[in-house]
């Protein structure tokens, strides 16, 4: 399941007013507002669409989300928390297998990035952080955490190496796969015509991962 879209709630999300009994709903609002940012972008993006579309009054959403800023506060929290997920579950694949955990947790961003929806929600995103300010701050908040994911599964492999080094590792890791994701468009057609290009790219990763490893 990409980290992007899913369909239960499973904790209670950050919101105004938010009770355990709201977290279903709570969840429910946050993929709505996903769906809009990936089908139709930004700019028909708001808590009153959010609202016709979940078929409950703008009062009853605000009582959760009281601006379009919270909703977008909430949908990359609850995109980063997807991804924090899938690494503790590759934790506990391969507790005593740093390089193996790693391996398919480079493997689960590659597919990831080949799903239409998460390439059409990190255009939104970087679309967005260009000119809002708060955009950009929560694309930040997004990479930030991507970096400290990875160090925390290259330490074991590089002792040796300070953590500026390893946070430049995991950047080296993110770049070619943010390169899927600008490089396959919305459509299958390059995703077709390279059918090798997620092996290579896993090589290159793996490659770049091993360089200066003091303990594989």
């Amino acid at each position: 399941m990409s980290a992007l879209m899913k369909t239960e709630a499973t904790k209670t999300r950050a919101g105004t007013g938010v009770r355990e009994r709201g977290a279903a709903r709570v969840d429910e609002i946050i993929q709505t507002t996903k769906k809009i940012l990936v089908n139709d972008g930004l700019a028909d993006l708001s808590t009153r669409r959010v609202a016709r579309e979940l078929g409950i009054s703008i009062g009853n959403l605000h009582y959760y989300f009281s601006t379009k800023n919270d909703l977008l506060k909430a949908v990359i929290e609850d995109v980063i928390r997807g991804y924090d997920e899938e690494f503790e579950r590759k934790a506990k694949l391969f507790p005593n297998a740093p390089r193996k955990r790693i391996e398919a947790f480079v493997r689960y961003l590659i597919a990831d990035a080949k799903k239409p929806e998460v390439r059409a929600f990190f255009y939104q995103l970087w679309g967005m952080s260009v000119q809002n300010n708060f955009a950009a701050d929560l694309r930040d908040k997004t990479y930030r955490r991507f970096v400290d994911m990875m160090v925390d599964m290259l330490a074991p492999l590089h002792p040796d190496k300070s953590i500026g080094e390893l946070k430049s590792l995991a950047m080296s890791i993110n770049a070619p796969i943010e390169g899927l994701h600008v490089t396959f468009g919305l459509g299958k057609e390059m995703l077709e015509q390279y059918p090798e290009m997620d092996e290579l790219l896993f090589q290159q990763i793996m490659r770049n991962i091993d360089y200066g490893c003091s303990n594989t």
